[in-house]
C-alpha cells in the first residue's frame, strides 16, 4: 500500500476537501480493505483454478493486458476531464480500489500449505492492507498538506498511469 497509486488519491482528496483525520482514516481503511479483498479473491481464483486450466504464461499476459486497459481508461478519462475542465478525483480514487496482482505470487507459493493457512494468510493480507493504507494516507495528508492543495488531480493520474505501466512491464519480464 506504499505505492503512490494507493494512497495519493485519498490524501489529495482529503486535503482538497479538508476532511478530518478520522474521515481520512475511515476512507483509507475502507478502501484498503476493499482493495485487499478484491486482490485476494483474484489471487485465490487464479491460484486454484487458473493455473491448472489457463497456464501461468496466459495469466501473465492477461495481467499485463488488464493493466494496459486500466491505463488506457485513465488516460481517456484524463483527456475527457481536461477538455471539460472538470475534476478527475473520482477516477483517481477508483484506481485505489482496483485489485492488483501483488498477492498472487504469495498465494501461488503458499499452495503447498493447507487451505486454512492460505485463508489466514489472505485475511492478514486484507487487514494489513486496510491498516497500512489508513496510516500512509494520514501521514501523507499531514506531511504534504500545503503541496497537495496545489496539485492538479490530472497530474496524479499521470503518475498512477506511470506506476501501473511500470508494474505491467515488470510482470511481463518476470
Amino acid at each position: 500500500m506504499i505505492a503512490p497509486d494507493h494512497w495519493m488519491p485519498i490524501s489529495i482528496i482529503s486535503a482538497k476537501r479538508k476532511y478530518t483525520d478520522s474521515t481520512t482514516a475511515t476512507y483509507g481503511f475502507t478502501i484498503g480493505i476493499v482493495h485487499g479483498i478484491l486482490s485476494a479473491i483474484i489471487a485465490l481464483l487464479v491460484a486454484f483454478l487458473g493455473v491448472s486450466v489457463i497456464g501461468y504464461d496466459r495469466i501473465k499476459i492477461g495481467s499485463v493486458f488488464l493493466l494496459a486497459v486500466v491505463c488506457l481508461y485513465i488516460l481517456l478519462n484524463i483527456r475527457k476531464e481536461e477538455n471539460k475542465s472538470e475534476k478527475i478525483e473520482n477516477t483517481s480514487l477508483l484506481v485505489s480500489f482496483i485489485p492488483d496482482p501483488a498477492f498472487l505470487p504469495i498465494v501461488l507459493a503458499a499452495t503447498v500449505y493447507s487451505e486454512p493457512f492460505i485463508g489466514i494468510m489472505s485475511l492478514l493480507f486484507i487487514v494489513s492492507g486496510g491498516i497500512s493504507l489508513m496510516i500512509i494516507a494520514l501521514f501523507a495528508k499531514k506531511g504534504m498538506l500545503k503541496g497537495l492543495e496545489k496539485i492538479k488531480p490530472t497530474r496524479v493520474d499521470y503518475v498512477i498511469v506511470a506506476v501501473l505501466a511500470i508494474t505491467a512491464i515488470f510482470i511481463y519480464f518476470t
